[in-house]
């Protein structure tokens, strides 16, 4: 079993087994994997600026590393990202806070009038008002599902700024493959250019041949066809470079009517990653550092956390706990009966005694009968009561049993599983970005010197087929299989620099590598045997 073999598995372990820790989460530095030396300068591309026209106001001259830095700083998609990680930081601390308890002051003002039941059943006539006010402090909790909510909502937070490093990581791939694409534009440009001039001077020629009787009109007519054709191709170029020039400025958040250019004189070839290190070097470096694959580990932590959550949500304890302290006061209508006439204050005005009765039992059965009435005639009076202090505290647990917990569980399950796989998923993309950068890589190194050498023989071809041309001893299909061959040349020796550097641009970042300072001016100096 290969250590590929071994690292995909460590890998899949540890996506199924979830875990609140993972043993794959970098903490040292990254490796260096940059090359030692840099390719020979001998290939490089001249670039020319001087035939780009501005689309509408102006040209501005850009490099690669402000073209990084400024994408890093305004791109619109690094700014969602942090705004993700804002709410996932949100949301952590509201989980957080949910552990402490809730303070509820409040006031509250009651009136009663009309019939209401009291204690006996009976329909009775009332009149009062209630005004209370109180504070409650109050917690109830599920402490397992509580910890496992903070433990899953460390874990997105963790996942979220893992999600910005790589979009951040992205934006800069983008960022710099566009500023390559836009250096090929304008060496296409360049090369139109000098195939224009090249068929102008052929048709020049031409017309001195055929005044000279040395040319049929048929040569200058394929001149002239050249020349338009050239001239066709120098518009499309330009159009090209346009089209260039605005997506740059799309990533980059600039106007896109500004023009940019690149601020270099010269395309080299710039080497990102040794050479040297093989494939399965390569993807261990990927399995460790690719934010993504440590965004989905971390989003697997996430959702185990999540399930066991909801476990002990559906079967777990339940506390609570409550203190309120407050006071109350009110008023009552018709409450406090009043005293009436006393009984021994009852007097027969018509007797001489005051009495009703020669029987004293008769008499003072008379006379509490005449105070009972007296009081009943008197009615009651209305009672304020003044603010007295109220206290409650109250503790329990409990559980909660539902049919619908058995859904949660399932979908917990579900969400977990399909992180699992997503990991999986990603895995398997990692790899294939690895390999098809580093095969991109190969043949494009390969290419550059093949190009360069198809150039040189290609402009040496045109040279003498020109000069033969114009002693005569050669046709005007020799000159235009020439200067087709020269077109034809540029463009493949443009081609294979631009796609290697962008190549390179891939691979770092496939392996999770690529930040700005990678892309920055190479300082190390060229291999030993090669010249500038």
């Amino acid at each position: 079993m290969t250590r590929l073999t071994c690292r995909r598995t460590a890998l899949v372990v540890a996506l199924v087994s979830g875990g609140c820790a993972s043993p794959h989460t970098p903490t040292a530095p990254p490796p260096d994997v940059r090359p030692a030396t840099q390719p020979a300068m001998a290939s490089a591309l001249p670039l020319d600026r001087s035939a780009i026209r501005p689309i509408d106001r102006e040209i501005v001259a850009v490099d690669l590393p402000a073209v990084v830095q400024v994408a890093r700083a305004r791109n619109v998609d690094i700014e969602q990202a942090r705004e993700r990680v804002t709410a996932s930081r949100g949301r952590l601390e509201s989980t957080i806070g949910a552990i402490f308890p809730v303070l509820t002051p409040g006031a509250q003002f009651e009136q009663v009038h009309g019939k209401a039941r009291n204690t006996d059943g009976n329909l009775l006539s009332v009149g009062f008002n209630t005004f209370q006010v109180s504070a409650a402090v109050q917690a109830v909790i599920n402490p397992p599902r509580v910890a496992y909510d903070v433990i899953a909502a460390r874990k997105r937070l963790a996942a979220a700024e893992h999600e910005e490093r790589a979009v951040g990581l992205e934006t800069l791939r983008r960022a710099a493959n566009a500023y390559y694409e836009l250096v090929f534009a304008q060496a296409r440009v360049a090369a139109a250019h000098q195939s224009l001039r090249e068929a102008e001077e052929f048709l020049r020629v031409s017309r001195l041949r055929e005044l000279a009787g040395a040319a049929v009109p048929a040569d200058v007519l394929r001149a002239e066809s050249r020349q338009a054709e050239r001239a066709q191709d120098v518009i499309a170029a330009l159009n090209a470079y346009d089209g260039a020039s605005i997506a740059l400025a799309v990533i980059v958040r600039m106007d896109a009517a500004v023009t940019l250019a690149p601020q270099i004189e010269k395309l080299t070839p710039l080497a990102l990653v040794r050479p040297e290190l093989t494939l399965d070097e390569l993807l261990s470096v990927a399995v460790d550092y690719r934010p993504e694959l440590v965004q989905v580990r971390t989003l697997i932590q996430a959702a185990e956390a999540e399930r066991k959550a909801a476990w002990w949500g559906a079967f777990g304890p339940q506390f609570q706990v409550g203190y309120q302290y407050g006071g109350i006061t009110g008023h009552a209508n018709n409450v406090i009966p009043r005293s009436g006439t006393p009984a021994n204050l009852v007097l027969n005005p018509f007797a001489a005694d005051g009495s009703f009765s020669a029987n004293p039992y008769v008499n003072n059965a008379i006379k509490n009968a005449i105070s009972r009435d007296s009081q009943r005639r008197a009615g009651a009076r209305d009672q304020t009561f003044g603010f007295s202090d109220q206290h409650r505290f109250g503790a329990g647990t409990g559980w909660r049993f539902s049919f619908a917990a058995l859904g949660d569980l399932r979908t917990a399950g579900a969400l977990q599983r399909q992180a699992i796989i997503e990991g999986e998923r990603l895995l398997d993309r990692a790899r294939a970005d690895v390999v098809a950068a580093r095969q991109s890589s190969r043949a494009n190194e390969e290419l550059i010197g093949l190009a360069h050498s198809q150039l040189m023989a290609a402009e040496e071809s045109l040279r003498l087929a020109q000069a033969a041309f114009q002693a005569g001893v050669s046709t005007t299909l020799d000159v235009l299989q020439a200067q087709d061959a020269v077109a034809q040349a540029r463009l493949r020796h443009a081609a294979a620099l631009v796609r290697f550097n962008q190549s390179q641009v891939d691979l770092l970042a496939a392996i999770g590598l690529l930040n700005e300072e990678s892309l920055a001016a190479p300082t190390s100096e060229a291999r030993p045997g090669e010249s500038d």
